[in-house]
């Protein structure tokens, strides 16, 4: 995390006060998000028993892209966690395009919605692997609906090009708080 936040605060360009306040809750976004959909506490590992029977857990695993989000909404009643994990992906990453493109870490739209794609991949990686590696363990458990759903890289990527149709939608907006600072 450490790495990403530097390489962020490098690439970032600060024009303002506010943009210093803006960067800084986007740092704390990128924390948030880090411990929401990556995070296993180390504690976990420490005080389990190790049993060294790794498997890749294949219920857990979509690669059928829709097929999470058809089946809610083909539900006669949705469940609330599952509207909250549909409607999460689709604005968990919206606010990362719209940072990268605010502090012109990334230059093109269609350079912030690849980085958000890829993040998103990596994401879905990552919790495949700690998947994997919780299975080694007698005593971890993971945090509720983790899975590997290629629905979430959809989902997660059109919230990237909502961030992007936020951020363009009120260009006026950073003009005006640009031109109050000079």
């Amino acid at each position: 995390m450490f790495i990403i936040t530097y390489i962020l605060t490098k690439k970032a360009v600060l024009k303002t006060s506010i943009d210093f306040v803006w960067f800084i809750v986007f740092i704390l976004y990128v924390f948030v998000l880090h411990h929401l959909v990556t995070y296993i506490a180390v504690g976990d590992f420490i005080s389990s028993t190790y049993t060294g029977y790794f498997y890749i857990q294949t219920n857990m695993i979509n690669l059928e892209p829709f097929t999470t989000i058809e089946n809610t909404f083909r539900q006669t009643l949705p469940t609330m966690p599952t509207i909250i994990q549909i409607a999460g992906n689709a604005l968990l990453l919206a606010p990362l395009s719209f940072f990268l493109l605010y502090f012109k870490i990334c230059k093109r739209p269609s350079m912030a919605i690849l980085v958000v794609f890829l993040t998103s991949c990596a994401i879905e990686l990552i919790q495949l692997a700690q998947t994997t590696l919780i299975t080694g363990f007698d005593g971890i458990m993971l945090p509720d609906g983790r899975s590997t759903d290629i629905d979430d890289v959809i989902l997660n990527t059109l919230s990237g090009c909502l961030g992007v149709v936020v951020l363009y939608s009120m260009p006026a907006l950073r003009k005006r708080i640009g031109k109050k600072r000079r």
